[in-house]
């Protein structure tokens, strides 16, 4: 065996990550505080769990801020002194301390059957979720495992069981006052019914499912969009196709608003909300990591969107006209799917301009009035003026002199009044510049190519 296989080998590095997070911890505990109220307006609750299970090691400008709200000074925590004689719990507070880490094991363990059933691997996420559920579990925590346990029997085939997990699970969960549990427990139950083709029964809890959304038991978006598509499938299991027709219809229309993860975004934060003010820390906590994901893929969109845009852009420089379109029609695609209409200007401004370069005004004139009317819906004055510049240019290949003049001095106008950046009013003076120069208006154009000369960012020696 060598060195680094012994397991008696030491890590100093890992130890003192250890040992910092535990004093954090201690800290915290001392000072009575909950991890939530720790991370504040300033890091992640799950941030804080990590750094005191000693799985991240904080930056220094991350221990001050720690230290400061715990009131700690970074020296005693980085000390060889008698710290934990210096912040010792009493046993109240151990037994808290005890509680807290036992419920992040359940949180983490439920987690990760999750993501091993996401991933197809419902055999490893049962045997996990069984052996979890030997432990002592809050009810809460025990109709959630259920509710897994019950969707990997589901995903293996095995509706039997799933039914009769969830019809014992389902109890449990409206004893405990955990109603939207129960919901979803329902809705569980419906899908392992539909496996059996027991179509009726299963109608029945998509129903009161429906019923329960209705009634603001449960607000999740796409949940609603769920129940509704379950209705309709199985009035067309039963050959019912006229019922079937209106619910899809309304999953449709839901659905137009759950793919769009900005939206989600901000209907889960609200949820997040609401349930913290109704002291559900747990549930609030759920949402709240659901609003912060689907923000994430927000982002990731946007970031995609952004590539797209960039890399036509290079095409069209490179003269490679063919694939720059490609990628510019799917930046719109993308912009346009999630209804960012930042995005959807950009691409449409992109797009007008390499129209533009191709001869093919029709095009590039509906480009540019689809960037106009995205950005003035955004209302953006920088958005708003780019899109003049580009209906201007377009306007002047189509022999629209007067207008493309008038769209000049609208964008001009909206960055003065806007106070925007030197440099986009800089650029736009200039531009209407060689406008004015290639229509003979030399004096007008020589005042805005001084006027673009002032707007030029000085710099101070």
């Amino acid at each position: 065996m060598t060195v680094e296989q012994s397991p008696t080998t030491r890590d100093p590095s890992r130890e003192s990550t250890l040992r910092l997070g535990h004093r954090l911890r201690r800290a915290r505990l001392n000072r009575n505080l909950t991890q939530g109220e720790v991370a504040k307006n300033q890091f992640s609750v799950s941030y804080v769990s990590a750094v005191e299970r000693g799985q991240i090691r904080p930056s220094l400008g991350a221990l001050e801020k720690l230290a400061e709200r715990l009131q700690v000074p970074v020296t005693e925590l980085l000390s060889e002194g008698e710290f934990e004689m210096r912040y010792a719990l009493p046993s109240a507070e151990h037994r808290e301390s005890f509680s807290e880490r036992h419920r992040d094991e359940i949180e983490n363990t439920l987690r990760e059957a999750q993501i091993l059933s996401r991933q197809h691997k419902s055999d490893e996420a049962i045997g996990l979720l069984l052996r979890l559920s030997s432990q002592h579990l809050s009810p809460r925590d025990a109709a959630t495992l259920q509710l897994q346990l019950a969707s990997c029997y589901s995903d293996q085939g095995r509706a039997e069981e799933a039914r009769r997990v969830l019809q014992d699970a389902i109890p449990v969960a409206e004893r405990a006052g955990e109603r939207e549990l129960a919901e979803r427990l329902r809705c569980e139950l419906g899908n392992a019914l539909s496996q059996l083709r027991s179509y009726a029964a299963a109608l029945e809890q998509y129903r009161e499912c429906q019923k329960a959304y209705q009634d603001n038991v449960i607000r999740d978006p796409t949940f609603h969009l769920g129940v509704l598509f379950n209705i309709g499938n199985q009035y067309w299991h039963m050959a019912q196709y006229d019922e079937a027709i209106p619910y899809l219809e309304q999953a449709a229309e839901v659905a137009s608003e759950v793919i769009h993860p900005e939206t989600l975004g901000a209907v889960f934060w609200e949820l997040s909300q609401s349930l913290a003010s109704k002291g559900d820390a747990a549930g609030a906590r759920s949402y709240a990591l659901r609003s912060a994901a689907a923000y994430d893929e927000a982002a990731n969109r946007r970031a995609v969107g952004a590539v797209y845009n960039r890399l036509g852009n290079a095409y069209a420089e490179s003269g490679r006209i063919t694939e720059a379109l490609d990628q510019l029609h799917a930046a719109y695609a993308i912009a346009s799917g999630q209804q960012d209409r930042r995005g959807v200007a950009e691409a449409e401004r992109n797009l007008a301009v390499v129209y533009l370069s191709e001869k093919r005004a029709p095009e590039a004139n509906q480009a540019a009035e689809e960037a106009l009317k995205a950005a003035e819906e955004l209302g953006d004055v920088s958005q708003h003026a780019s899109s003049l510049l580009i209906m201007a240019k377009v306007q002047e290949a189509r022999k629209q002199t007067s207008e493309a003049g008038q769209s000049f001095e609208k964008a001009i106008e909206l960055l003065q009044s806007a106070n925007t950046t030197s440099e986009q009013l800089r650029d736009s003076y200039a531009q209407f510049s060689e406008f004015l120069e290639r229509h003979g208006e030399s004096k007008r154009a020589f005042e805005m190519l001084k006027q673009a000369y002032k707007s030029t960012p000085r710099v101070t020696p």
